[in-house]
């Protein structure tokens, strides 16, 4: 059996189904790149396997010119592939950056396929001995060993930038750099090793059979590392610079990777990769609210006296969560000035309260009779036109009670005026305990009081006032203790529905009292012999119903 065909064929089979997976995959950084280079790789392998499935020399030859396609190719893709990789770059080459790239590769094939004419490739090719499917010896001419520096170049630039990559890499991701640089770094010793002359595996150059290994390093990171799965790994400056705290969990809700904000964080351990998140004891309470959501989770989180809007997104492979991607954003100057804000409001609501209330007593001052605490003219003033406007809507009458107590001078020159005081206060109280909750008190001034009956005839205004006189005349009074008998006159006044103003019907009420007076006191009298009249619009004459 041809065991090193055999090792070859597989290799390529298995860079080639490699390569299929891959292509399967969802999209991540160089992703075109790296399914190229194994295409290359498993090209290589597979024209390597049929140079040694061939024995005749001019058969082995040929696969060996063909392979060249696969040489040239590999190192070019994978170095695009490294440094797309490390810079999260999904953009496809261009067709002048893909007609760049496969220049190199065509024009070394031209060079291998017309080599007899001018030995650029090949100085010689002969078999290393005479028995059949015998390996062949390759004396190598100078566009060999162009290929070789141009080639040597390309892997180069890609150590140096896994290297870059791996210094920079937290703990949980240095691991997929370490394999990048193991899978990069066998076939590349295994063809240095073969161009010095150091090793040959069946007399035959090693570095296609070492395509076997680095596909199977790709594989385990690919199926143990979830390469590939999580978030491009290398986007580190992008990631530190971000000035939100960052954390990625993996699916053994660890943390896989945190930003230059996210270390800051309160409690947070200085060697956090790795850390379970239920340790942490803001988020361990947490973890069933944000595991295995389809839609982001987002409400507000206090760390000590700093305050955060926390919003988790679930990653999900193949409808299966695999981690957890939380943004923290530090809005601690917001909610304080929320906060004060929010006190700032509650203030001045207190003081709008106050402010209220205090408008509400000065206008009850300003409205109310300090000695009597009945309203006083200006609440006359502001209360009728709203009084009138309602009589008028439902043709209802109204009357007047115009009072004077009589002899009250005689009070205040003999006993004082407290005593004169004190029955003006009696007389409001009575007022105030024989009246209807719709009527209006009313001192004018002096021992002058009003009153108005809403919705009330002048007959039913003197009865009412009928029972004034009799209960002030059953209750006096006290001054010192000592009875204060006292009358009052009144003059009693009925206002129609038509009316636009009480100036004249008071006029007129005072009129009656006056009459009242002159009639010999303690008494009450109407407007006019028909007990109503009529106050017209200003532009007509009062006139007597």
């Amino acid at each position: 059996m041809n065991w090193p065909a055999f090792v070859l064929f597989s290799c390529a089979i298995f860079t080639l189904a490699l390569a299929l997976l891959t292509a399967r995959r969802n999209a991540f950084p160089a992703k075109f790149y790296y399914v190229c280079m194994l295409l290359a790789s498993a090209w290589w392998s597979g024209a390597a396997g049929m140079e040694n499935w061939q024995t005749a020399p001019a058969d082995k030859i040929l696969w060996a010119k063909l392979a060249w396609l696969g040489i040239v190719t590999v190192p070019c893709y994978w170095t695009l592939f490294v440094w797309a990789y490390v810079k999260g770059d999904n953009r496809r080459p261009t067709w002048l950056g893909q007609l760049a790239l496969w220049l190199m590769p065509l024009l070394t094939c031209l060079i291998a396929f017309t080599n007899d004419q001018h030995h650029w490739l090949y100085v010689s090719t002969l078999p290393v001995s005479d028995a059949p499917g015998a390996a062949i010896r390759y004396l190598h001419g100078p566009w060999f060993y162009l290929c070789a520096l141009y080639l040597y170049g390309y892997m180069t630039l890609s150590m140096l930038v896994i290297i870059n990559a791996l210094a920079r890499a937290n703990a949980l991701y240095r691991q997929h750099y370490l394999g990048l640089a193991i899978a990069m770094a066998i076939p590349w010793l295994a063809n240095a090793a073969h161009l010095t002359g150091l090793v040959t595996l069946f007399d035959f150059d090693p570095t296609p059979f070492s395509f076997l290994i680095m596909g199977g390093i790709f594989y385990w990171l690919i199926t143990h590392r979830q390469w590939f799965d999580l978030l491009p790994i290398a986007h580190d400056v992008l990631f530190d610079a971000i000035p939100d705290a960052v954390l990625v969990i993996n699916d053994q809700q660890q943390i896989a990777r945190l930003n230059h904000a996210a270390r800051a964080l309160p409690n947070m351990p200085a060697n956090a990769i790795g850390l379970p998140l239920k340790l942490l004891p803001y988020f361990g309470n947490l973890l069933p609210t944000l595991w295995d959501r389809l839609l982001p989770v987002e409400f507000e989180l206090q760390l000590d006296d700093a305050y955060y809007d926390l919003r988790s997104v679930t990653i999900y492979y193949l409808q299966q969560p695999i981690g957890l991607l939380l943004v923290l954003r530090n809005i601690t100057h917001h909610k304080h000035n929320q906060l004060a804000l929010q006190q700032a409001l509650i203030s001045l609501e207190a003081q709008l309260e106050s402010n209220a209330q205090l408008q509400q007593q000065l206008h009850q001052a300003a409205i109310l009779d300090p000695l009597t605490n009945l309203h006083n003219r200006r609440f006359l003033d502001e209360v009728t036109p709203s009084l009138l406007r309602h009589s008028t809507q439902q043709q209802q009458t109204i009357s007047l009670v115009m009072i004077d107590l009589d002899h009250f001078k005689t009070i205040n020159d003999h006993y004082g005026h407290s005593a004169g005081d004190e029955v003006l206060r009696h007389m409001a109280q009575l007022l105030r305990r024989y009246s209807r909750q719709t009527d209006l008190l009313f001192r004018l001034g002096g021992e002058e009081f009003l009153v108005i009956f809403p919705d009330t005839s002048a007959a039913q205004a003197l009865r009412l006032t009928e029972v004034w006189r009799e209960q002030l005349l059953a209750q006096p009074a006290l001054v010192h203790g000592t009875p204060m008998p006292v009358t009052f006159s009144a003059g009693i006044v009925e206002v129609a529905y038509a009316s636009n103003t009480f100036d004249t019907a008071i006029a007129y009420a005072d009129m009656a009292l006056y009459r009242a007076k002159d009639a010999g006191r303690n008494r009450s009298e109407l407007a006019s012999p028909k007990n109503k009249i009529a106050i017209q619009p200003l532009s007509t004459p009062v006139m007597f119903d």
